[in-house]
């Protein structure tokens, strides 16, 4: 039987895998034989978190992202990279100054806001 957590790990791969057109039974599956779904887990090798990604897959990853040819791979890491940037800077303003060139940050910020206004009055 799963914890609260791991039920809320398992819905997060679910949901994402069905996004993402990927078998959540098999994501899942690979998840609970690597980390019985716990999110900071260490191996002895140093592979990390639910999925158990080692530095070597990390870096294939970006690899990949590289070649441009693959636009969810390409989304996801620009994900989770905002995701890093908000968990460290706690704000959207803050996060989104450390997502630019420094010099640029505050004109950056600038567009950025202007884009989200536009957003929420639905003229984008």
């Amino acid at each position: 039987m799963l914890n609260e957590k791991q039920l809320d790990v398992k819905n997060m791969i679910e949901r994402a895998s069905i996004a993402l057109d990927i078998d959540p039974t098999w994501a899942i599956s690979i998840a609970m034989v690597e980390s019985s779904l716990g999110m900071n887990q260490k191996s002895k090798t140093g592979a990390r978190g639910i999925f158990q990604m080692t530095n070597i897959a990390m870096k294939d990853l970006l690899q990949e992202m590289e070649k441009s040819d693959n636009e969810i791979i390409d989304v996801l890491c620009g994900l989770l990279f905002l995701k890093l940037l908000l968990n460290r800077w706690h704000t959207i303003e803050d996060a989104t100054t450390h997502f630019c060139d420094p010099v640029e940050k505050q004109k950056y910020w600038l567009r950025v806001e202007g884009y989200m206004d536009k957003i929420k009055r639905g003229e984008l």
